[in-house]
């Protein structure tokens, strides 16, 4: 088995995500579903059930009265606080662990995909072809995917492919994923999208956010969005590691959005207020907790 067959069964060997987040996940992708199909999904799955209760109860919300169903949460909570809440707790393998690899602590990829998220809901508003919100602030959360899986095989090189991309030996980390291991991130996560069965967007978002010109032309839209909002999630300085601002940008995102340099200077601090915000309604009942 070559190195790169190894990887590719690794993704396929990953768990699967919940009945109800993979639901979740299709019916965000319908932009004519009603937040009663939300909440009948969530009550499936009691785990979420009781998590989303817990946050919409917590300090971050101040409600007067405590919530006691699903159907009187869903409201307060939001559909994007919903799917931050059902990935994180479905899939811990891909978000909660340190990625070796990329020399990143445990929880940087999911923050890095919270902020991406963030600014690509942002973004989606300015695309110059309707892009839907909740599909690209769920791109978002997912684009780093592949990297849960290629990080165990880049263990020990991240200083090494710094230095060749630094002597311009290579072009970016993608490449020096690629000179490593024969597969770079994104390939990796389009292949655990399909073990996901992600919706095809989605999987489209994954697969080309490094080379959005690439993609499929009924995506680019949201490919670009998420191109672009990946790069001020890191112009941020949240990365995922040694890899952070060390790809390129695709200047042509101007074709697809609708921004100027203040603009995204501008959403580089939206992101970071939303971000924080995010987290502590997400976090901040465990915070309670442990005191």
């Amino acid at each position: 088995m070559s190195n790169v067959d190894e990887i590719l069964a690794k993704a396929r060997q990953m768990p699967l995500l919940s009945s109800a987040s993979t639901r979740l996940l299709a019916l965000l992708g319908d932009e004519n579903h009603e937040l009663d199909d939300v909440t009948k999904i969530i009550k499936t799955d009691a785990a979420l059930t009781a998590r989303i209760l817990e946050i919409v109860n917590s300090a971050a919300f101040g409600l007067r009265q405590s919530v006691s169903t699903v159907s009187a949460a869903v409201p307060y909570i939001g559909e994007k606080l919903i799917i931050s809440l059902a990935m994180n707790q479905s899939a811990p393998q891909v978000f909660n662990r340190p990625l070796l690899g990329y020399e990143s602590q445990r929880g940087e990829l999911w923050a890095h995909g919270l902020r991406t998220a963030i600014a690509a809901s942002a973004l989606s508003k300015k695309s110059r072809k309707e892009v839907h919100a909740g599909v690209a602030y769920t791109a978002g959360i997912l684009h780093d995917i592949g990297k849960s899986v290629l990080s165990k095989f880049l263990t020990g090189c991240s200083p090494d492919m710094i230095k060749s991309i630094e002597s311009g030996e290579i072009h970016d980390f993608l490449e020096a994923e690629e000179k490593k291991t024969g597969a770079n991130h994104c390939e990796i996560g389009k292949e655990l999208a399909k073990h996901w069965k992600l919706p095809m967007e989605l999987l489209q978002a994954i697969a080309f956010h490094h080379k959005p010109s690439e993609c499929d032309e009924n995506c680019k839209h949201l490919v670009y969005v998420i191109h672009l909002a990946d790069m001020i999630a890191m112009m941020g300085g949240t990365g995922t590691g040694t890899d952070n601002l060390a790809y390129k940008l695709d200047k042509k995102y101007t074709d697809y959005i609708d921004i100027d340099q203040q603009g995204i200077d501008d959403l580089l601090l939206t992101v970071l207020i939303e971000f924080e915000k995010t987290k502590e309604a997400l976090f901040g009942s465990e915070k309670e907790s442990e005191g």
